[in-house]
């Protein structure tokens, strides 16, 4: 019986085949693997590549997990799952800030995202 790791480590990679480009493939392998969190992996693809680029990645690999996984899984989907909740509500967020900057008058730039500035979900908030 294979352990859990390979199995998680074939999830992962039926996942990810193919994908491009390379670099977000890379850290979308980290993230599905554990090695980061949904958020830092989310930063580094947007500081890599364009959002749609990053969108299109993620969609692709919600896609491939919703047709492709086995029961075996779960834990790799529940991380897709978890990845993609994070990129909506991030973008979300974006959105918002888009559509106040349209409100002002005179300002005509869109919203500036700053790799990191999405904590992780589960890290405690403190304030100052």
């Amino acid at each position: 019986m294979p352990s859990r790791t390979g199995l998680e480590a074939e999830a992962i990679s039926r996942l990810t085949d193919g994908l491009q480009p390379a670099a977000i493939r890379a850290i979308l392998v980290q993230c599905l693997a554990g090695e980061v969190a949904p958020s830092t992996a989310i930063s580094r693809m947007l500081a890599a590549n364009g959002a749609s680029t990053v969108r299109a990645a993620i969609d692709d690999v919600t896609r491939r997990a919703a047709t492709a996984s086995r029961a075996s899984d779960r834990l790799v989907q529940d991380r897709v799952d978890e990845l993609t909740q994070v990129f909506v509500e991030q973008v979300a967020g974006l959105d918002d800030v888009s559509d106040a900057a349209k409100s002002r008058p005179g300002s005509d730039r869109g919203p500036v995202f700053r790799p990191g500035e999405f904590g992780d979900r589960d890290e405690s908030q403190t304030s100052e």
